[in-house]
């Protein structure tokens, strides 16, 4: 076994995700290489770490992640090594990653709970709880639910068809999320009444492959996250403003 093959199999050999005769194999391989015996003893030491840490509220986030980076990889010439081997090396690859992140960025919560509630629509098993492109069945289907009416509007017009809308929760209050595609990409616009009526313009950011916005829009705090670019980003939240400015 040569040696990137030998420290390719290191994480799923800490995980004991490989087989008795592929462990003695990767075992002798150790032997005749001292890079690959530090390599396992670093992941020994980040897999009790990990396992020592208390549970985070970012499971879907890193899931996502990780979905994306083995599609990529799949979607390329295999290469002369174990794909469970592979697949393990990016699992911690990007939960060292994500812990990282996690550890370092404090008052990120509610970025947290949008990129999450984004990735139900996107990867659960249904993206709405009220299906419709019609405005006037999603906006009633929230009375009783929310304190508030959420201004409705399907954009189909300018490319964002209106999918429906669901509940959420970002920062313990209960929230509306309405639903949106363009082409194939999904997009969640969360809102709440806002403390203030001054109207702030889109902020766009990108995190971990999502365009993010965040503005104050016609009394609502809006927040948009999607798997689109910042220049498409851009386009939904004017097409909100506008719409929403029409029914003024």
């Amino acid at each position: 076994m040569d040696c990137p093959t030998c420290e390719a199999m290191v994480d799923a050999y800490v995980d004991g995700e490989l087989s008795a005769s592929e462990s003695a194999d990767f075992e002798l391989s150790l032997a005749a290489c001292p890079e690959c015996r530090r390599r396992l003893e670093r992941a020994r030491a980040m897999s009790g770490l990990l396992r020592g840490l208390p549970a985070e509220p970012a499971p879907d986030l890193l899931r996502a992640r990780i979905e994306r980076e083995l599609r990529a990889i799949a979607a390329r010439p295999r290469e002369p090594m174990r794909w469970s081997a592979m697949a393990a090396s990016i699992v911690v690859a990007l939960g060292i990653g994500w812990l990282g992140g996690v550890l370092s960025l404090q008052g990120g919560r509610e970025s947290d709970e949008l990129v999450a509630g984004y990735l139900r629509v996107a990867l659960g098993a249904h993206a709405v709880d009220v299906a419709s492109s019609d405005r006037h069945t999603v906006k009633p289907w929230f009375a009783g639910k929310i304190a508030y009416s959420p201004p409705v509007h399907d954009l189909t017009a300018v490319g964002f068809p209106l999918v429906g809308g669901r509940l959420d929760v970002v920062d313990g209050r209960k929230v509306a999320v309405l639903v949106y595609r363009r082409n194939q990409h999904w997009v969640a616009l969360t809102l709440w009444p806002a403390a203030s009526s001054d109207a702030t313009p889109a902020a766009i950011t990108q995190r971990d492959g999502f365009a993010l916005a965040e503005w104050r829009h016609g009394g609502f705090e809006m927040r948009a996250v999607a798997d689109l670019t910042p220049a498409d980003m851009k386009s939904f939240t004017q097409a909100i403003d506008q719409a929403v400015d029409r029914d003024r």
